[in-house]
């Protein structure tokens, strides 16, 4: 009841017991059963607790409460993050594969005689067969969460192993023909027109070479960035 409505009526039943006092129209009997009900009526209007709009779901201060939206269990927000660094370790990687420069650059990346190449290219396999578009429930996220923590970890020790060692695994006949082709690829990127579509063929060959002797990853996207630069090249 509003605390209003609950004084208003309060007044209401001392002025008929005032009125019933004065007046006694139903005599001793009648007035005492009148006075009864009237002062119980006042007293329990006195007891009831007051409400607000807001209390009783109506009107604007319920209107303004806005419930708070359900806070994303502990294992989805863990499964997002895991979806971002899982890109991140694709999209540092694919700099080895696209990238002419560091494919000749650090051929140890793909140095299947190395512990520390063989273990991030296990885990890349296993987090890729783990992911999924959505969201797979908590048993199946966590499996993914726990194998791309994995293969964060083989990829910092890979990306470690590569850059350190270059090309200083290879028979020297192999690391020389990187370098070579590496000083190509830099010559042509100050050069224009048919002076540096001659440069840039001179790499693909050499690159192609490398490929298919095993010393660097087969370089099938390289070779069409490669061929693509050389038309325009001729072009200009």
């Amino acid at each position: 009841m509003n605390k209003q409505v609950a004084q208003f009526c309060i007044a209401v039943d001392l002025a008929l017991l005032v009125g019933l006092v004065i007046w006694r129209p139903w005599g001793a009997l009648g007035m005492l059963v009148a006075a009864t009900v009237l002062f119980t009526a006042a007293i329990g209007g006195l007891l009831l607790p007051s409400t607000t709009p807001s209390d009783t779901g109506t009107g604007p201060g319920f209107a303004l409460r806005r419930v708070p939206d359900p806070k994303p269990e502990p294992v989805r927000r863990e499964w997002d993050r895991a979806v971002e660094h899982h890109r991140d370790v694709l999209s540092a990687y694919g700099a080895y594969e696209l990238d002419p420069a560091m494919l000749l650059q650090y051929p140890a990346m793909w140095d299947l005689s190395a512990a520390a190449v063989v273990a991030f290219h296990d885990a890349l396999e296993v987090a890729g067969g783990l992911q999924t578009e959505g969201y797979p429930g908590p048993d199946s996220a966590r499996e993914y969460i726990d194998a791309v923590t994995t293969l964060r970890t083989n990829w910092a020790k890979a990306d470690r192993y590569a850059r350190s060692t270059g090309t200083s695994t290879l028979p020297d006949a192999d690391a020389q023909s990187c370098d070579r082709a590496l000083k190509l690829l830099r010559h042509a990127e100050g050069t224009e027109g048919p002076e540096r579509a001659a440069y840039l063929q001179q790499v693909i060959s050499a690159v192609d070479t490398l490929g298919n002797r095993g010393v660097i990853h087969p370089p099938t996207q390289i070779q069409a960035t490669l061929a693509g630069q050389v038309r325009k090249a001729i072009e200009r």
